[in-house]
């Protein structure tokens, strides 16, 4: 590879400045270093001696491709069979979505003694009561004159009935049953 003449001036300022005939001057070596971004190196040329990689080359792991070998299948075949999966994906999101809405529409339809603490229990179970500010169950119970068990009691119904899991505000749901047992016996020793 042959350097270009602005390659050479700038070899040939940088020698002129190692062997001390000449100083570096700010305007002059701005100037002569412009036009060139790096010297080239060995490895820089060594690559650059390869052909450019095809557009083809990187395309292996295609969805289509990876299918019709799992399945032993046509590439044509394949990509159809992908084709229907996505279709019935986006069509099973949009069923559970609706079927989500039609319980939480469904739950707040119900007759309640206290709406207000089902629909921010709601907020809770999906984590949106943080965003306006909320810091614990305890806190909602305060604010609505409730108990916090009450609250607790309609942030489980609600992580029941959407499936959900809360991490937010509450225990583990592994602690559930260790709770209701201490209830259940509590309320056999009440009772007896």
């Amino acid at each position: 590879m042959k350097p270009t003449t602005a390659e050479l001036e700038q070899e040939a300022l940088l020698k002129n400045f190692l062997d001390g005939l000449e100083p570096l001057e700010a305007e002059k070596t701005r100037t002569a270093l412009r036009g060139v971004s790096s010297l080239p190196t060995v490895e820089e040329e060594y690559l650059e001696s390869f052909p450019a990689p095809s557009t083809d080359a990187f395309d292996v792991d295609r969805p289509e491709w990876k299918l019709a070998e799992e399945l032993n299948l046509g590439l044509e075949e394949a990509t159809r069979v992908l084709e229907w999966h996505q279709v019935a994906l986006i069509r099973e999101i949009e069923w559970a979505k609706a079927e989500q809405l039609n319980l939480i529409v469904s739950f707040l339809c119900k007759p309640t003694g206290n709406l207000r603490a089902v629909v921010r229990a709601l907020a809770l179970a999906t984590g949106l009561a943080e965003l306006n500010g909320t810091h614990s169950q305890a806190e909602v119970a305060r604010e609505l004159g409730v108990t916090r068990a009450l609250v607790s009691y309609y942030v489980t119904t609600w992580a029941d009935l959407l499936k959900i899991n809360v991490f937010k505000f509450r225990k583990g749901s592994s602690s559930r049953e260790t709770y209701r047992e201490a209830a259940k016996t509590s309320w056999a020793k009440r009772k007896a």
